[in-house]
């Protein structure tokens, strides 16, 4: 988080430094361009894909927890219809079955959400790490002095025609 910050701060000094200084814009060939990171994963063949495998883990995980649900909703049910004539030991003995079964479910949901935001960290850092290295190449191939990321940055404003999304994609798209 404090590199993030760190790298916004840059970006801004570089940006009133462009704007403050009368004539360096001017002089200097600035040439500003914005991508969409967000889009571009989800737009590139490979992120597609990549979200398509994230769907079959979460609907996995979810089989599983609700077998796991189902069997502890059955549980809860007998406890409540059941558990007023039953024997205290017996009562007893459910009971303890029911918190056994409900903090295993709470642990396994928790466990659950650990794996996917990890699967979706596998699947989609690498697609990332290369979109930026493609970012960085279609940067110096059009003489761009600096990219900005929609997504992350404080852009309150660009014109469309500075957004190289599309361009970055293509690229990306074609070594695929």
């Amino acid at each position: 988080m404090k590199a993030m910050s760190g790298g916004r701060a840059v970006l801004a000094a570089t940006l009133l430094v462009f704007l403050c200084v009368p004539g360096l814009a001017a002089a200097a060939d600035v040439k500003i361009g914005y991508v969409d990171l967000q889009r571009a994963l989800n737009e590139s063949a490979a992120g597609k894909k990549a979200k398509e495998d994230f769907r079959g883990q979460v609907d996995r995980l979810e089989g599983q927890l609700k077998g796991k649900k189902e069997e502890l909703d059955k549980l809860k049910s007998d406890l409540e219809t059941k558990g007023t004539v039953m024997a205290d030991a017996q009562r007893k003995k459910l009971e303890t079955e029911f918190e056994q079964k409900r903090l295993d479910l709470k642990r396994r949901f928790e466990d659950s959400q650990q794996e996917l935001q990890k699967k979706d960290q596998e699947l989609t850092g690498k697609i990332i790490q290369d979109l930026q290295g493609i970012i960085k190449e279609v940067g110096d191939r059009d003489g761009y002095t600096l990219i900005l990321e929609l997504g992350s940055s404080p852009v309150l404003y660009y014109k469309k025609s500075a957004d190289i999304t599309d361009d970055v994609l293509s690229v990306y798209n074609g070594r695929k």
